[in-house]
C-alpha cells in the first residue's frame, strides 16, 4: 500500500486566494496614515526654536525619542487587541483619535505659557507616536488578506504606500513657507508650521471614512476551515482507496530569522533616526544655510525622494520584479547601498577647506558647537543627489522585503501580535537613535554620527552574510490528506525500486534541501499529477 499526501488547492501556491480589494484599501490607509505624520520632520526644529529659542538639539531629541516610546507602548497592544478581537477597525481607529489629540496640541502650542510649552511638546509628540502605532495591526491585516505568492507584492504596496507618505509628507512644507509666521488667530498661531498641521486633521478624518465604510473587517474569513471534501485524486482512486483524515503539520519559527529580521528593521529605523533629529542643523551647519533656505532645499529634496519611492512602489506593485529578485538579496544589496552612502558623505578629515558657518554656531550661549572648527565641508550636491538616490531606491527595497520576508517567516494566522512586537522592536531605535543621535551632534558633531552608522550597518552586513541561508520562508501550517493507494500492482510513487508491496508507505511532502515552501509545494502537485494518471493506468488494467 502506498501512502501519499495531498495537499489541498488552497495549500497550492498556483491559485492566488488575495483578497486585492480590501489590500488596495489598506494600501492607501497605509499611505495617508504615513503621509500626515510626516509632515513634522523638517518643520519641528525651526518652530521649537519659535516656540522656545532656549530649548537645545538634545531636548529635541528627547523629544523625538518620547515619540517612540508612545509607539513602542501602543504597537503591541493594538496588536494584542486586533489578535483577541479578529477585528482591525477598532484599534487602528483608537490610534487616529490619539493622533488627532496630539495634533491639536500641537497647533495650539503658540497659545501656551512659554514654560509649559516643552512639556507640551512632549506629550503631543507622545500622542502621535502612539497613533503610530497601527502599522502592526494593517500589516497583519495584510499577512491574513493575501496569499503567499502575492505575499511580496501586496506587502511591497502596503509598505511602500506608507514609505511613499513618509518621504513625500514632509515635501508638503513647500505649500506653505509662503505663510511664514502667519497671523494669530488668539487658540493659535496659523503659520508656515502649524498648517500641515491642520491638514493632517483633515487627513485623519478621511481615514476614519474609508476604515468605516469602506473596508471589510474580520481577518479570520481569510482563513476559514477546510472542508472536508474529496480531492481529485480522491475522486480518481475512489473504487481502491480510502480518504483518511486531514492531518496539520506546523513548522517550527526559525527564532535566530525572527530575530535578524526584528533587529535590521530596527537597524534601518536607527539610520532613519538620526535624519529625523539632525538633517535640519546639519543642513545648516554644513552648506551654510538659514532655516527658511535648509526647509526649503530639504523639501525639495523630500521631493525628489518621494518620486523616486513612487517608482519601487510601481516596480513592486505592477511588475514581477519581486519574482526575480529575492528578498534576501534585496536586503542585503541595499544595505550595501546605505554604507556606501555613508562613507561618501561622511566628513573625513583629509577633506579639504573649513566651514563658513561656524560662527553662527559658536559660543552664542545656545549650541556652543565648539567642535565645528574641525569639520571638513562636504559637496552639497553630493550630499543631496546620493540621499535622495539611497534612501528614495535602497530604503524602499529594504523596508519592503524585510516586511514581506518577516510576514512570511511568522506564517498564516493571526499576525498582530507579533507584527506589533516587531513595531515595538523597531521603536527601541526611535526612543534612543534621536537621543544618541542629537546628544552626540552636539557634543562631538556629525562625524561621531557617521561612524556609529557605519559601524553599524557594518554589523549588519557581516550578520546577514552568515545567516543568510536561513533567511527563508518558514513557520507556516501544512494541511494535508494522506490517501491510501490500495489498488493491488500499485506501485510506490516516490520509491525508486521496483516493489509491489502493499504496504510500503512514503510521503512526497519531506522538504528537499534548500526547497522553500512554493517550491515544494509545486513538486508535490507534480507528483499527484503522476500518481493520478499512474493509477488511472492500473485500474483500467485490472479491469
Amino acid at each position: 500500500m502506498a501512502q501519499v499526501t495531498h495537499v489541498h488547492k488552497k495549500y497550492d501556491t498556483t491559485h492566488s486566494l488575495s483578497d486585492w480589494k480590501n489590500i488596495y484599501i489598506v494600501s492607501v490607509f497605509a499611505f495617508l496614515d504615513a503621509f500626515q505624520f510626516a509632515f513634522f520632520v523638517w518643520t519641528f526644529w525651526p518652530y521649537v526654536q519659535q516656540l522656545d529659542p532656549t530649548i537645545s538639539a538634545s531636548f529635541v531629541g528627547l523629544i523625538m525619542a518620547v515619540s517612540g516610546v508612545g509607539e513602542a507602548v501602543a504597537a503591541p497592544v493594538l496588536g494584542w487587541w486586533m489578535n483577541k478581537t479578529g477585528m482591525v477597525v477598532p484599534p487602528i481607529l483608537a490610534s487616529i483619535v490619539l493622533t488627532v489629540i496630539g495634533n491639536v496640541m500641537y497647533i495650539t502650542l503658540n497659545a501656551w505659557p512659554v514654560h509649559l510649552r516643552s512639556t507640551g511638546l512632549l506629550v503631543s509628540r507622545f500622542l502621535n507616536g502612539a497613533g503610530s502605532g497601527n502599522r502592526g495591526c494593517y500589516l497583519a491585516y495584510i499577512a491574513a488578506a493575501s496569499d503567499t505568492s502575492d505575499r511580496a507584492k501586496s506587502m511591497g504596496m502596503s509598505g511602500g504606500g506608507a514609505l511613499i507618505g513618509l518621504n513625500v509628507g514632509p515635501a508638503i512644507q513647500i505649500m506653505f513657507t509662503w505663510i511664514g509666521d502667519g497671523w494669530n488667530l488668539g487658540f493659535m498661531q496659523l503659520s508656515m508650521y502649524t498648517a500641515p498641521a491642520i491638514l493632517a486633521l483633515v487627513i485623519n478624518a478621511a481615514c476614519v471614512l474609508i476604515l468605516l465604510f469602506l473596508l471589510d473587517d474580520n481577518i479570520d474569513r481569510f482563513n476559514p476551515e477546510d472542508a472536508d471534501t474529496n480531492s481529485a485524486l480522491s475522486i480518481a482512486a475512489a473504487n481502491d482507496s480510502d480518504l483518511e483524515r486531514n492531518q496539520v503539520e506546523t513548522n517550527r519559527l526559525d527564532v535566530i530569522a525572527v530575530t535578524v529580521c526584528m533587529t535590521t528593521r530596527a537597524a534601518r529605523m536607527f539610520m532613519t533616526a538620526n535624519v529625523e533629529s539632525i538633517g535640519a542643523p546639519f543642513s545648516e551647519l554644513m552648506f551654510n544655510l538659514d532655516n527658511k533656505e535648509a526647509l526649503t532645499y530639504n523639501s525639495a529634496m523630500q521631493g525628489v525622494l518621494g518620486s523616486l519611492t513612487v517608482v519601487m512602489f510601481f516596480v513592486y506593485s505592477m511588475t514581477p520584479y519581486t519574482k526575480w529578485v529575492s528578498e534576501r538579496l534585496n536586503c542585503y544589496v541595499a544595505m550595501v547601498f546605505l554604507l556606501i552612502f555613508h562613507l561618501i558623505t561622511m566628513s573625513w578629515p583629509f577633506l579639504p577647506g573649513h566651514l563658513e558657518s561656524c560662527d553662527r554656531f559658536m559660543g552664542n550661549g545656545t549650541h556652543g558647537w565648539d567642535w565645528c572648527t574641525s569639520l571638513k565641508p562636504i559637496n552639497m550636491w553630493v550630499y543631496y543627489v546620493s540621499y535622495a538616490l539611497v534612501y528614495g531606491i535602497g530604503l524602499p527595497c529594504l523596508n519592503n522585503s524585510l516586511q514581506s520576508l518577516y510576514s512570511m517567516v511568522l506564517g498564516k494566522g493571526r499576525q498582530g501580535l507579533m507584527q506589533g512586537v516587531n513595531q515595538a522592536v523597531g521603536c527601541i531605535s526611535r526612543i534612543l537613535g534621536p537621543i544618541v543621535m542629537s546628544t552626540s551632534f552636539s557634543s562631538y558633531g556629525p562625524q561621531v554620527n557617521w561612524l556609529i552608522e557605519i559601524g553599524l550597518i557594518s554589523i549588519f552586513i557581516v550578520m546577514w552574510t552568515g545567516t543568510y541561508r536561513r533567511l527563508v520562508p518558514g513557520g507556516y501550517v501544512v494541511k494535508k490528506r494522506v490517501i491510501q493507494l490500495a489498488g493491488k500492482g500499485i506501485a510506490n510513487p516516490v520509491d525508486s525500486g521496483d516493489s509491489d508491496s502493499y504496504d510500503s508507505k512514503s510521503t512526497i511532502s519531506e522538504i528537499l534541501p534548500g526547497e522553500t515552501l512554493e517550491q515544494e509545494l509545486e513538486r508535490i502537485n507534480r507528483k499527484l499529477s503522476e500518481i493520478s494518471q499512474k493509477s488511472g493506468k492500473e485500474n483500467q488494467t485490472t479491469l
